[in-house]
């Protein structure tokens, strides 16, 4: 399902993921905080995750991922994590700017792309 969200929404999951692990309850205030956007912006998002069955909210209640939401979520974060890795450890760029660009690289790179990142990451930290 990531190749039919928008790059946008991946980060609403991304987010809600992170708050609800240090939180451990998500409210739209706290992701818009999180996100820097205005809670207006933040519901309209949170509705279109709601349509496509990856989060549910009661009115004004938490925001909680589906069992789809929290694996769409977790695909994302895992991405960002190979991505940000392989920029760290294998190019040597700094963690702040690999981190940057890791949110950037995990919207665009292919299925096929990442699969060679996990199998060239696999062999190199077997070689560590």
């Amino acid at each position: 399902m990531s190749d039919s969200l928008s790059a946008s929404l991946q980060d609403y999951l991304e987010s809600i993921y992170e708050l609800r692990e240090t939180l451990g309850v998500v409210r739209v205030t706290d992701l818009a905080q999180k996100l820097n956007l205005s809670k207006a912006s933040v519901s309209q998002a949170v509705s279109q995750l709601s349509e496509k069955g990856l989060v549910t909210q009661e009115l004004y209640g938490p925001i909680e991922l589906t069992l789809d939401g929290e694996i769409e979520a977790k695909k994302v974060i895992e991405t960002h994590q190979k991505i940000y890795l392989f920029l760290t450890e294998v190019l040597g760029v700094d963690q702040k700017t690999a981190d940057q660009d890791a949110c950037l690289i995990e919207h665009v790179v292919s299925e096929t792309t990442m699969e060679k990142l996990c199998e060239f990451m696999s062999e190199y930290t077997k070689e560590k």
